[in-house]
């Protein structure tokens, strides 16, 4: 089974003023490019479809296009799209039956019935044109851990035993040893979140382990970084097709995914989407007012979103912001930002330094617990200090090596 693995679209976000339309429909051009060429059996979006829960009529014709024209491009593949953090799990759904006429799969959230949770809703089968079964797709979206269905055991970790109950399903009726294909929308321990947007909402890594076992690909969104997970050649974040901020700068993608049988290792590989509108940050580490002059005369021709970090003791001054600020005259390149780098004062690296002495000072253990304090706005407790304190003992006691 082959699948175009795909995430965090963001359709309808706005870029310091502005709209990103042409951007995401230059995506979906290169795209159904991809899609007819690679010929993929389904289309996997693993969430945040939209950036807003409440999405403009434009974001959501946008979206209707978009998957319209990628059914046109291959009426044969099967578009599962599930939803994410930024999406609203009930509106993504509200069409899902005359989506079901597209062959398009949406799931948006988890469905109590009379008799428990219905686990078939998550469950798609992927069949040929001959209408025989080629794989699975386990289509698990953004999940609360509050909204994890309840157990009879208090004690049992309720998404773990959610997701091994949909894969122990999948491997009661694969006899034919068909691949397993698991999608969720979170950040799992080991991702990277270079660039990833964070100021104003905080991160909880799961364990990946929590996901359960038996899927030979995990589909992974939430993260906007293109990668594997770390310790895991079975799960990769496709990360989001353009950049949502200046720190994203690396390249974006989408990725293919072939998989022979269930148990086989799975085959993967990038497609890059190039962006309509590149994005720059102009020094990179920020400089003083002659440098940046340079650098905006050196920009490429055409439209490019353009953040300048001045290197500034106190404020920008008003000089120099005018300066920078008519160098854009006439130019296609949008100044989106400027911003300050402060220089450290003297006083501030005594601080600096003062600070630095001061934790060289403190023991293991209060460096663990202060951190935890931070993390988690809470002491630690009696049993991860003792944990802990036994873990620093051993090391302490271990035979010293040359």
């Amino acid at each position: 089974m082959k699948i175009i693995h795909t995430s965090d679209w963001h359709l309808g976000q706005n870029f310091y003023g502005h709209d990103r339309n042409e951007e995401h429909l230059f995506f979906l051009k290169q795209l159904c490019a991809i899609v007819g060429e690679e010929e993929p059996d389904a289309l996997v979006i693993s969430g945040d479809i939209y950036d807003s829960v409440a999405p403009s009529i434009a974001a959501q014709k946008l979206y209707n296009r978009m998957i319209l024209e990628l059914r046109a491009t291959a009426p044969k593949m099967k578009i599962v799209v599930t939803a994410g953090n930024h999406d609203s799990s009930s509106r993504l759904e509200l069409n899902g039956e005359l989506w079901d006429v597209f062959d398009v799969k949406i799931v948006g959230y988890v469905e109590r019935n009379e008799d428990g949770v219905n686990y078939e809703k998550h469950i798609i089968e992927i069949k040929n044109e001959s209408n025989e079964g080629i794989g699975y797709i386990v289509a698990v979206p953004y999940i609360y851990y509050a909204n994890y269905p309840a157990t009879e055991d208090e004690n049992v970790n309720r998404m773990q035993y959610f997701h091994q109950q949909l894969l122990n399903r999948v491997a009661e009726r694969n006899s034919g040893n068909l691949p397993v294909i698991l999608t969720g929308h979170l950040a799992v321990n080991g991702a990277k979140i270079t660039g990833h947007e964070t100021k104003s909402t905080h991160l909880v890594y799961e364990k990946i382990e929590d996901l359960g076992s038996g899927y030979d690909y995990l589909a992974l969104g939430h993260i906007h970084h293109p990668q594997a997970v770390k310790g895991n050649a079975r799960a990769r974040y496709s990360g989001s097709p353009i950049p949502m901020s200046f720190d994203e700068s690396y390249p974006h993608s989408v990725t293919i995914v072939e998989i022979e049988s269930h148990g086989s290792t799975p085959e993967i590989r990038e497609r890059e989407i190039k962006p309509l509108v590149p994005i720059f940050t102009i020094p990179k580490n920020g400089e003083g007012i002659e440098k940046i002059l340079e650098e905006i005369e050196s920009l490429p021709k055409g439209k490019s979103y353009v953040r300048v970090k001045l290197k500034v003791k106190d404020v920008v001054p008003m000089s120099e912001r005018t300066e920078i600020e008519s160098r854009f005259t006439g130019l296609e390149a949008i100044l989106c930002e400027l911003q300050p780098v402060r220089e450290a004062t003297t006083e501030a690296k005594e601080q600096l330094a003062l600070a630095t002495d001061e934790f060289k000072q403190l023991t293991p253990m209060e460096i663990a617990k202060d951190y935890y304090r931070r993390r988690f706005s809470r002491e630690m407790d009696e049993e991860l200090y003792n944990m802990l304190t036994e873990c620093i003992e051993e090391v302490n006691n271990a035979p010293k090596t040359e």
